[in-house]
């Protein structure tokens, strides 16, 4: 079942993959899927992925097993469900993003994995970085980060954050629709994160699968993801990371998401011109390829995977046939005020 209108078929049933479930050292049972990989090819990287705020683990369906069918694929691919997601509990406790990657930490701990690839989008990145923050990098081979910015609100040296959760008054707004109008903002959120058309049945599954989270905890989590800062730890990461923005995001700026790139040392950003936020759903066999290119290698080294991608390497600033902007030369978008934002709450346009 082709779930980008156009793409090439992957029928859901064609995953193999193996469910088990665990409980963090705080006592919350969270649930994971393993993928079967090529224990045979020489990537040696497990594959783990974060999905993001109000999401599941149902988001990486067509990843997952693009990723199973790519060449060179990696030898497990893990993908579960954060607290208060997806068949996760939802504990009345630790919706921060800090907890998320004890949670993290956890879950590498009980499937005993190292040398692993982590792949987060959107707040996946957050709890990424917060676990490289209070955990290190020593079991990890490298990163990859899909459309998130280093930070959200707007402050004085900074507006290339969200579109659509800034400051206060839109985060007010914002945790007001989660509480009278759940339904309302699980549309809407959709229609914010997707430019191109998805199969109708993946697009109801994606929106029931938000519809399990429980308003009040996502409430509690955007108050604390908003407001983090990650600029300074970036600067800190000593691993290969590849930074994935989209084009045409909803969500935030594309300049937003390339500082993710500068701030890390010799890391590697690439832009889907013509995908949204939800760019590893868009276009998940070029997203796929360009994981597994990277999990194998540590840089990408695969040319047939980057046709029609705007990349910038901060090893060297060299361009790939496609303009590279200079930092300081760099657009930047103003500061925004509630009534001028692109991307309100209520049209959705909020996920990070």
């Amino acid at each position: 079942r082709a779930r980008l209108l156009g793409s090439f078929p992957l029928p859901h049933h064609t995953m193999a993959s193996k469910r088990g479930e665990f409980t963090t050292n705080d006592g919350v049972k969270l649930v994971y899927e393993l993928g079967k990989g090529n224990r045979t090819s020489h990537n040696d990287s497990p594959v783990v992925l974060v999905h993001g705020w109000s999401g599941s683990r149902r988001y990486y369906d067509d990843a997952v097993c693009a990723l199973q069918s790519a060449v060179n694929h990696p030898p497990l691919i893990v993908r579960y469900d954060l607290r208060g997601h997806g068949e996760s509990d939802q504990p009345a406790w630790g919706h921060h993003v800090s907890r998320f990657a004890a949670d993290l930490r956890d879950l590498l701990g009980h499937l005993g994995l190292d040398n692993v690839t982590l792949v987060g989008a959107s707040l996946g990145c957050a709890i990424i970085w917060s676990y490289f923050e209070l955990f290190g990098t020593r079991k990890v081979k490298c990163a990859v980060f899909v459309d998130q910015a280093p930070l959200q609100n707007l402050a004085e040296d900074w507006s290339l954050g969200s579109k659509g959760c800034y400051d206060v008054v839109s985060l007010t707004r914002l945790q007001q629709l989660l509480k009278y109008d759940f339904i309302g903002f699980t549309k809407g959120n959709v229609n914010g994160c997707l430019s191109n058309p998805i199969d109708p049945a993946y697009q109801r599954l994606l929106m029931a699968e938000t519809m399990r989270a429980d308003p009040a905890m996502l409430s509690n989590l955007m108050a604390d993801h908003t407001s983090l800062d990650w600029r300074p730890s970036l600067k800190k990461i000593d691993i290969p990371c590849l930074v994935l923005a989209g084009g045409k995001s909803q969500i935030f700026p594309v300049e937003g998401v390339k500082e993710v790139g500068r701030l890390i040392k010799g890391s590697t950003t690439v832009v889907f011109q013509h995908e949204d936020h939800w760019l590893y759903i868009e276009d998940f066999r070029r997203f796929s390829n360009l994981v597994v290119d990277f999990a194998a290698n540590g840089a990408l080294t695969d040319d047939s995977s980057l046709s029609q991608l705007q990349i910038e390497d901060d090893t060297d600033g060299r361009d790939l046939g496609y303009p590279q902007l200079d930092h300081e030369q760099s657009p930047r978008s103003q500061p925004r005020s509630p009534t001028s934002s692109s991307a309100s709450p209520g049209a959705g346009g909020v996920t990070p």
